[in-house]
């Protein structure tokens, strides 16, 4: 009874009526794992809106079993796939910087937190593809291994080692650069 309950709660949550409430909720996580994965602006811009008329189109497919949120991530992934078959895939040098920086600390504190932002950025962007993307579901969304493991379709042992060998190179980067 309670899948069923679930079920229902999810489909009410996903209607037209309320899908544009979902796109202003969810639309900078999307835009960011996007981001993530491709490495490009344009890409994540195109990437994101294309996830979003995809969900549109397909609500009568969203069956309640994961949340809105992990819905989304795996079709946001699915698009990000089908890019990266693309004969316009090309990679590139990581940008800067990620998030913006606030506004009220001094310009001494904006400069290190920057360059150190600009540190992780590299580093992550460093990793493999399948490394990156388990650590960034796992910090950046907070999904759990679990969610994890249903949005990329593999075991959840699979999941574990990818985190944990992501989590080793990061220390590993990091280290030789203390060093």
């Amino acid at each position: 009874m309670r899948v069923a309950n679930d079920y229902l709660k999810y489909v009410v949550q996903v209607s037209p009526s309320n899908m544009e409430e979902i796109v202003v909720e969810y639309w900078s996580d999307i835009w960011n794992y996007a981001f993530f994965l491709t490495k490009k602006y344009d890409a994540a811009d195109d990437i994101t809106q294309d996830t979003f008329i995809y969900a549109f189109r397909s609500l009568q497919g969203f069956r309640g079993q994961s949340s809105i949120k992990t819905w989304l991530l795996k079709i946001c992934r699915n698009r990000v796939l089908n890019y990266r078959k693309s004969a316009f895939f090309r990679k590139i040098i990581p940008v800067s910087s990620i998030r913006p920086v606030p506004q009220s600390a001094s310009a001494e504190a904006v400069y290190f937190s920057k360059l150190k932002m600009d540190e992780v950025v590299a580093h992550l962007f460093s990793l493999s593809y399948k490394y990156r993307e388990v650590l960034l579901l796992e910090i950046r969304h907070g999904l759990s291994i679990a969610e994890i493991s249903i949005l990329l379709g593999v075991p959840e042992g699979t999941v574990k080692s990818r985190l944990h060998r992501a989590r080793q190179a990061m220390r590993k980067k990091f280290g030789e650069e203390n060093k």
